[in-house]
């Protein structure tokens, strides 16, 4: 479980539940993600001969009704809902993205080859339990992948307290966060790089 601390005021977080409970009312947000920056240290993807590789699209288990990208809602204090929370790029857009920049990063070229990676994001959910005190910003995520025909799966629950409001920026960072450390597990897998 990946987890950061945020530093705020546990008075704060009371007032701003009671001020966005009783004023602002239910309001559904959209959150923007920064994309993924690789970085090749310790990747054992590096270690296997440079190739060209198409990285699929990947696809998303979603609900019927589902909208693209939504994750989940913020809740406050007594499980109530202010709102529901969508990623942009959704999250099978940014999984694309971040697998793409780890094989690059190890050198491969990922504008179409033989070799071929995909993959379906089986869980990205958010969910902001609540304390009288603090939040804990939580983005579980899971992600199944094929790599020339060896199935790979990752996971990882992230988590981060914060005693002020799950904020719009916090909830970007989380999720990038929750991302990266996905991405950092498929690149220093010794059996991705196998099935390279």
């Amino acid at each position: 479980m990946t987890s950061i601390k945020a530093k705020s005021h546990p008075i704060l977080a009371l007032a701003a539940a009671a001020v966005l409970a009783g004023c602002a009312g239910v309001q559904d947000t959209t959150v923007s993600v920064p994309s993924h920056a690789a970085d090749a240290s310790g990747s054992l993807l590096a270690s296997v001969s440079k190739r060209a590789v198409t990285v699929a699209p990947f696809t998303i288990d979603r609900g019927v009704g589902e909208l693209p990208g939504r994750i989940g809602e913020r809740t406050t204090v007594g499980d109530v809902t202010m709102g529901y929370v969508t990623l942009t790029p959704p999250p099978e857009v940014l999984f694309t993205n971040a697998i793409s920049a780890e094989l690059a990063a190890a050198g491969h070229t990922v504008s179409g080859g033989p070799s071929r990676v995909s993959g379906t994001v089986t869980r990205f959910a958010l969910s902001t339990p609540a304390t009288a005190l603090y939040w804990d910003v939580t983005i579980d995520a899971a992600v199944a992948m094929n790599v020339n025909g060896t199935s790979l799966s990752y996971a990882d629950r992230c988590v981060q307290r914060t005693y002020s409001w799950p904020s719009d920026e916090l909830i970007g960072k989380l999720s990038r966060s929750c991302i990266a450390s996905i991405a950092s597990k498929f690149s220093r897998d010794r059996r991705a790089a196998n099935a390279l």
